[in-house]
């Protein structure tokens, strides 16, 4: 069985297995920490790439439901095609786990049936580009299945300039500038998001518990304040 694995060609296909299988266990434990990896990783992405305002649109396949391949306005190349598939309305790690699934069983099914048909397997050099691109249509297919199964609150990848002037708590530790902490917040559609958030003033330190407002996003961070009006803190609830 490992030989099947380990055969020439089938190599990338088999670690596009491992690395999901250890997504898959990342995911379960910051489960069981309360880390909310999704939002972290889907929150960073979105504000250091540029996606465009609207996805890959057009009129919806009636027999699927799936969005058609209408080209959105605005964003990067890579950012149009990260919305391509599905990124902004499927958290990030679950594209990248059913692209891993999918990239790794295609190719190791097609390098098995080469050597049973032919007594030999492309070399994985060339096998893994080919793979890649002949199964992105399929990696689309299944993320818009599911784009259109799951709530729209299961993703958490929304414009993350709409959380400069909303609160937070800090519940990652303490906050210095330079060492940010997690923090947790909740938008106005209900959804809370992990953010990492470090202090306005050099000197400052936010710890932990702390109630803090977004002032700034730098890089994927948010510059925060202590909350300076207990108002303001029913917006993160």
């Amino acid at each position: 069985m490992i030989e099947y694995f380990t055969a020439p060609g089938s190599v990338p296909f088999s670690i596009a297995l491992l690395v999901m299988l250890g997504l898959l266990l990342f995911e379960v434990a910051a489960l069981l920490i309360g880390f909310g990896a999704n939002d972290v990783i889907d929150d960073f992405v979105i504000s250091n790439i540029d996606l465009p305002e609207e996805p890959w649109g057009g009129s919806p396949d009636m027999s699927t439901g799936i969005e058609g391949g209408g080209a959105p306005e605005g964003g990067s190349a890579f950012g149009r095609l990260l919305a391509w598939l599905y990124i902004g309305k499927l958290p990030i790690l679950m594209v990248l786990a059913i692209f891993l699934t999918i990239f790794g069983v295609t190719g190791l099914v097609a390098q098995s049936l080469l050597r049973q048909s032919f007594g030999l397997a492309v070399p994985g050099i060339i096998a893994a580009p080919a793979v890649f691109f002949a199964t992105l249509p399929l990696v689309r297919w299944c993320c818009g299945g599911l784009a259109r199964i799951l709530p729209r609150e299961e993703s958490s990848a929304i414009s993350t300039a709409t959380f400069v002037g909303r609160t937070a708590t800090v519940i990652g530790g303490d906050a210095r500038q330079d060492l940010p902490a997690q923090a947790r917040l909740t938008d106005r559609f209900g959804t809370t998001h992990y953010v990492l958030v470090e202090p306005e003033d050099h000197d400052q330190v936010l710890a932990n518990g702390t109630l803090v407002l977004l002032v700034r996003q730098i890089n994927g961070r948010f510059s925060a304040i202590p909350n300076p009006n207990a108002a303001l803190a029913d917006n993160d609830h």
